[in-house]
């Protein structure tokens, strides 16, 4: 290793460091330049022949990314918000930088094209790589090799010389001859030899010297360039310079990255490690590509149809951007971790989200204050009478000061989830009062009354509606939430005397909780009131409810400002006194966005619109996305959307996770700690992983010819629902009995030490323990139940164009005879995203080609929010399990 390198590892690149360390992360930095064009190409997001301004464009927009990037990590960095110490990744961060611009710089020059640009990259690579071994065997720079690079090595580099011998043998002297047999080899022989011979930093550099320089030079010289092709007489089919020249830069970035990593941390042990954690890393953002690009293909395929039409309120926007904005924050807020090599992009990471959603924040906001409409116009192509009709249409986003209330409600109670399971505990801290005690008694009896009420409307029905006092009651209810809130601000805003107000705070905490938990309580009775008797209670032309509500809202919004104010300005406070005072900010926050919730579900269920200060919560919002909001017009110009299928989607998941989730993991509970464990529970074993691999169509058939009989003799929602349960049972229960196993026989030991019952164990110490690996395998579960296609072609019909989505919640009735609860939704057909897609890309059987990439990607983006909801809830039992 050289001198330089010996100093700091903390230590800034700077002048005293050597040519020989700087160099070496050029080349680190060159091979994952190159690795990411090559990529970007293999996507064909840029031409490998692509020459002159439109080269030049592409290189220089991904230079102002690779730019921007280095530069935010190097702000975060700067600010100390994410700080990155390590020598390597300032220099590697640095020459990345540096080869990017260099690059545009050489396509705006030269002229060349791309693929000539990447196979001299790998030439240079191949040189800088070369030169590293041999300064380091001719003792310019001081390094511990070892004697060899060892034998495993030397296959690799083996195996590797024998296929691109192959490949270049065979592609330029054919293979009707065994001339390219003895040129694979020689190249397989010659690179095992050079790689074992002589010492690790020779055999570490020439081999794959000699493999990427072979490799830059095929491309360089055209000799397998962007209008190569080969068409092998044995298979079907052929190879493209279009794929194999990426495929060769990709192969050889990673190569000479591997070496230059090894010399960069002087060989030896350290510089394996340093070597396979870089391939370790390149090889994973490889995988990532792949499915990005994935993802970006089905996307860029159909969302342009998808969004036709697409309106949504800046408002609306900025209250779906809440949650993100939240959890950039927490991202940001995270400590940046050690000064190992690797943790500036982890910074980065965390540094980049709150940057892009407070970008869209003020772009949104800047909507608002300008009152000028965002509008993006474009054309999409539909069929009609089987001829390709071009529509114009536009995403638009409007200035106007309304959002939905469902959408309001839906996000305001996913940051209540949140806040509420940050929220520590406030019991046993501060003085009750005897008037604070008498109202937390008096609560539960006042949501008891409401509860009660409600029942009876909804067993009932018509017969007790007019009643005169339900007004009366939602009035009451309402009221005695808004005075529980206000009592808690009142009570926190006064009385101090010569107390610090965060000794004061502390002392408030009964009466705080009891507000807020009090007061949502209440309100939410009185909503259920509300919408069991049909009633709106208000008194004269003002909504009660909503206006309580949003009263409540301002109110534990103040109470969430006040305790935070006193946390920060609290001096000489230990860290119990702050953790009090940080539950009580919590609560604050979590009240508030609980009867902001309320606010909206009231709106949603009256479909009655509630002003206040210029802003109006309405039941139909100012969202609008014909694509996934409305059903299929059959004689309109527009075909419409596809609503019915991403409703029936949603319940098939619904209810396959409802069917096997809870037999997986009690079928897993009961062999793994109550089942005596032999050949019973070795054939279940093998039973299970038998019906994991049983193709999907025969669990179709089964659905056909078994299950169909039973349930009316037709397709149904009931029978796909059931067939794709019984493909996730098995799913389920192998990783819920894996991760049973997983948890310590130490948990079990300690948790029977205190006298607890088996049963009591399990459900409170194992089942916790192995959540995550369960929910594991139900995500696993849904991403293949959500797309599989074959089977419900069988059970569930290939319904396309419907008009109506099936109401599964609406359906329900009680009957007189058993079963007593019937619901004809759920033995009736329904349309779903699968199927649909099958039929208009596959089949061809309606609707245009652009309509089905519209619906795959709507599927796609189901399928990920599923994704999305299981990853999070496996978080938070991590977290749970680590906190505990």
């Amino acid at each position: 290793m050289s001198a330089a390198h010996d100093a700091s590892e903390t230590a800034l690149v700077d002048e005293s460091s050597s040519v020989y360390d700087r160099g070496l992360d050029g080349v680190i930095a060159l091979g994952v330049v190159s690795f990411t064009v090559a990529l970007c190409a293999l996507v064909e997001l840029v031409a490998l022949d692509a020459t002159g301004a439109a080269l030049t464009r592409f290189l220089g927009a991904f230079a102002a990314v690779v730019v921007g990037a280095v530069g935010a990590l190097a702000l975060a960095s700067w600010t100390n918000v994410a700080p990155i110490r390590s020598r390597r990744v300032r220099g590697i961060g640095t020459a990345v930088a540096v080869a990017a611009l260099a690059l545009t710089a050489i396509a705006a020059v030269t002229g060349l094209s791309l693929a000539v640009i990447l196979g001299a990259i790998l030439l240079v690579e191949a040189a800088g790589v070369l030169v590293a071994g041999v300064a380091s065997r001719t003792g310019v720079v001081t390094t511990t090799p070892d004697s060899s690079a060892g034998l495993l090595a030397g296959l690799v580099f083996g195996v590797l010389g024998l296929l691109v011998g192959a490949a270049v043998g065979g592609s330029r002297v054919g293979f009707d001859t065994p001339l390219w047999l003895v040129v694979a080899l020689l190249a397989g022989v010659g690179l095992l030899v050079l790689t074992v011979a002589p010492r690790e930093d020779l055999g570490s550099t020439l081999p794959p010297a000699l493999l990427v320089g072979a490799l830059g030079a095929t491309i360089a010289t055209a000799m397998i360039g962007v209008g190569w092709q080969w068409d092998p007489q044995a298979v079907s089919g052929g190879f493209t310079g279009g794929a194999v020249v990426p495929i060769f830069v990709v192969f050889g970035a990673i190569v000479s990255a591997w070496a230059a990593a090894k010399c960069r941390a002087g060989f030896g042990a350290q510089g394996r490690e340093f070597g396979a954690f870089l391939v370790i890393n390149l090889n994973a953002s490889l995988m990532l590509v792949v499915m990005a690009a994935v993802v970006v293909f089905v996307t860029l395929k159909g969302v342009g149809y998808a969004l036709h039409g697409f309106t949504i309120s800046a408002l609306a926007a900025l209250v779906v951007l809440l949650p993100a904005m939240v959890l950039a924050v927490v991202a940001a807020r995270t400590p940046a971790g050690t000064e190992a090599w690797h943790d500036g992009a982890r910074a980065l990471v965390r540094v980049l989200p709150l940057a892009a959603v407070g970008a869209a924040v003020a772009l949104l906001c800047s909507v608002l204050l300008t009152r000028a409409p965002l509008v993006y116009a474009y054309t999409y192509t539909v069929q009609v009478n089987r001829e390709s009709r071009v529509l114009d249409t536009a995403v638009t986003v409007t200035p106007e000061f309304s959002v939905g209330s469902l959408l309001l409600a839906l996000v305001a109670l996913a940051l209540f989830a949140a806040f509420y399971r940050r929220y520590g505990s406030l019991r046993g801290v501060g003085s009750a009062s005897a008037t604070v005690e008498r109202a937390r008694a008096a609560v539960p009896t006042v949501i008891a009354a409401l509860v009660f009420v409600a029942a009876l409307f909804v067993l009932a029905g018509p017969a007790l509606a007019g009643l005169p006092f339900v007004g009366t009651l939602g009035v009451a209810g309402a009221l005695a939430a808004l005075a529980l809130l206000l009592a808690a601000l009142v009570g926190l805003l006064t009385g101090r005397g010569e107390r610090t107000l965060a000794a004061h705070a502390q002392d408030r905490a009964p009466l705080l909780s009891l507000g807020v938990f009090g007061g949502l309580g209440v309100l939410t009775a009185a909503l259920a009131l509300e919408w069991a008797a049909g009633v709106a209670p208000g008194v004269g032309a003002v909504d009660v409810l909503p206006a309580v509500a949003f009263v409540a809202a301002l109110a534990s919004a103040g109470v969430a400002v006040v305790t935070a104010l006193a946390r920060r300005r609290a001096d000489g406070i230990g860290p119990l006194q702050r953790a009090v005072l940080a539950d009580e900010t919590t609560l604050g926050v979590a009240g508030t966005a609980g009867f902001v919730a309320l606010a909206g579900l009231h709106v949603w269920t009256t479909d009655s619109p509630f002003g206040v200060l210029g802003v109006t919560v309405a039941a139909g919002g100012t969202l609008s996305w014909p694509m996934t909001m409305q059903a299929y017009i059959p004689l309109g110009a527009e075909p419409g959307g596809i609503m019915p299928a991403v409703v029936g989607t949603v319940w098939l998941v619904i209810g396959s996770t409802l069917f096997a989730v809870p037999l997986g993991v009690g079928a897993a509970v009961f062999l793994t700690e109550y089942a005596e464990q032999g050949r019973f529970t070795a054939l279940v074993e093998v039973a299970t992983n038998a019906l994991w691999s049983t193709p999907s169509v025969v669990f179709g058939l089964f659905g056909a010819a078994f299950l169909i009989p039973r349930l009316g003799g037709d397709t149904s929602l009931l029978a796909g629902q059931l067939v794709l349960g019984f493909m996730l049972l098995p799913l389920v229960l192998i990783t819920s009995r894996e991760a049973i196993k997983a948890v310590p026989d130490e948990y079990r030991d300690a948790s029977a030490a205190l006298g607890a019952t088996r049963w009591q164990t399990i459900r409170s110490v194992v089942l916790p323990a192995a959540m995550p690996g369960v929910i594991t395998g139900g995500i696993l579960g849904v991403g293949r139940v959500a797309g599989e296609t074959a089977p419900l072609i069988l059970v569930l019909g290939s319904t396309l164009n419907a008009t109506e989505s099936v109401d599964v919640l609406g359906g329900f009735r009680f009957v007189t005879r058993p079963p007593f609860v019937v619901n004809d939704q759920l033995v009736s057909a329904s349309a779903s995203l699968p199927t649909q897609v099958w039929a208009v890309i596959a089949a061809g059987v309606s609707g245009s080609p652009s309509m089905g990439w519209a619906t795959a990607f709507v599927l796609l983006a189901v399928v990920l929010t599923f994704y999305a909801v299981g990853i999070s809830a496996r978080t938070y039992f991590r977290r749970k399990i680590s906190h505990d």
